[in-house]
């Protein structure tokens, strides 16, 4: 299967790179062709690279400089298509406005059909402008692409502060959540510093960690895991795992966890001061046979009389599952696509992208299916999907920016 995906992947870069070769390389003003060949043959050397050497320990920067490979082919072909759709939208009015001319010369003098010839003899200049341009265009929008995907990845999320109302909540409550962080060959202990500090500035009632923190052998990442032991909360700070961590050795990555004063939540709850705060392991459990997610020992125990939350890595988990007994379901994962149009993808596979969703109709059917009728406090069931911390893979994010997100229970 992951070879599969590999293939897949590199069929799609491959047929990014013969793209824009056509459409920028092969007539660019601004480099002879044989240069745009080796760019892109260095790119695809890069690319290549990145897969055989995925096993060596490199420094971040190495390791950054090796990925930027796939980010520029990813940015180049970005801008090829931006360019060409303006520019194909640039041709359609000309060509309009250039019928609209031609109709309107048949009944003119002569000294009006000579006016109109000049006009054509003006926009045929205008054309070789405009495809002058074109390739200026493409430089520009390919340098700003790749300064934005890479400062969007590497930079320091922001807070976002999120409002949510949880019937038969008897105090606010407030909730730091970070998902996502993929401290490994991306990032190490410097950004986890920044995300360390950004959370206790906030002076949340809790923290949570809903999965793929770690996404390296965890004697990588030791010490860039560190920062975690600085944590600030009221009530603690509470950990799910994701289906990275299981990639690099769970167990290892998790008895290194419990040293850094997290409480891991694995299909088991815990009841604080406010409310129930559950967690289920990742559904990469199932495939690994290590730790399946169980919902029903998650569940079991939960006070009645408070409302319940919900940490699961995945929002896939949420659609396959009824969590009707939750008032707050919170996920990541998904990284809200990472670089679009990817949200696509991420939607088929996990039918949730990014943002708060109402799964309270969702639950309802689940429930008839299970049950004769629904309990009669049954209230509403929300779903939030972070955009996560960090990232995966090449270190980019197009129009799905990172968050740390500040929930204010009401």
């Amino acid at each position: 299967m992951i070879l599969v995906f590999v293939g897949v992947v590199f069929v799609v870069l491959n047929a990014m790179k013969v793209y824009v070769y056509m459409r920028f390389f092969c007539h660019s003003v601004l480099l002879p062709k044989w240069a745009g060949i080796g760019i892109l043959v260095a790119l695809a050397l890069g690319e290549i690279a990145l897969l055989v050497l995925k096993d060596v320990h490199f420094s971040h920067f190495q390791y950054l400089a090796i990925s930027s490979c796939l980010v520029l082919t990813l940015t180049l072909f970005m801008a090829c298509v931006s360019v060409d759709i303006l520019r194909f939208g640039v041709n359609l009015s000309l060509k309009f406005s250039s019928k609209i001319q031609h109709r309107e010369s048949k009944n003119l003098s002569p000294l009006a059909t000579q006016r109109d010839s000049k006009h054509n003899d003006i926009n045929t200049s205008r054309r070789t402008f405009l495809s002058k341009c074109k390739d200026y265009a493409m430089a520009g929008l390919f340098l700003l692409f790749t300064f934005k995907g890479f400062s969007a990845a590497l930079t320091l999320p922001p807070i976002k502060e999120v409002r949510i109302k949880i019937p038969h909540l008897k105090a606010k409550k407030s909730i730091a959540m970070i998902s996502d962080v993929h401290i490994g060959k991306n990032l190490g202990r410097a950004f986890l510093e920044g995300i360390v500090e950004k959370i206790n500035a906030l002076e949340a009632d809790i923290v949570v960690i809903v999965g793929d923190l770690a996404d390296d052998k965890i004697e990588n990442i030791k010490d860039d895991l560190e920062p975690l032991k600085s944590l600030k909360s009221k009530e603690g700070v509470y950990y799910v795992c994701g289906n990275h961590e299981h990639y690099h050795g769970l167990d290892s990555i998790l008895e290194y966890l419990r040293t850094l004063n997290l409480t891991i939540l694995h299909n088991t709850n815990i009841e604080l001061e406010g409310f129930n705060l559950a967690g289920v392991s990742d559904l990469a459990g199932v495939r690994f046979k290590n730790l399946e997610p169980d919902l029903e020992s998650a569940k079991k125990g939960l006070n009645p009389q408070k409302p319940s939350i919900l940490l699961s890595h995945q929002p896939k988990f949420v659609y396959e599952n009824d969590v009707s007994d939750f008032d707050l379901v919170l996920c990541g994962h998904t990284h809200a696509g990472q670089v679009f149009p990817l949200s696509l993808f991420v939607w088929l596979d996990q039918h949730y992208v990014y943002g708060l969703y109402d799964i309270t109709h969702k639950n309802m059917e689940s429930k008839r299916l299970t049950q004769d009728s629904m309990r009669a406090d049954s209230g509403k069931t929300q779903l939030y999907v972070s955009s996560g911390v960090g990232f995966w893979g090449p270190a980019i994010r197009f129009l799905a920016p990172s968050e740390i997100v500040l929930f204010r229970l009401e």
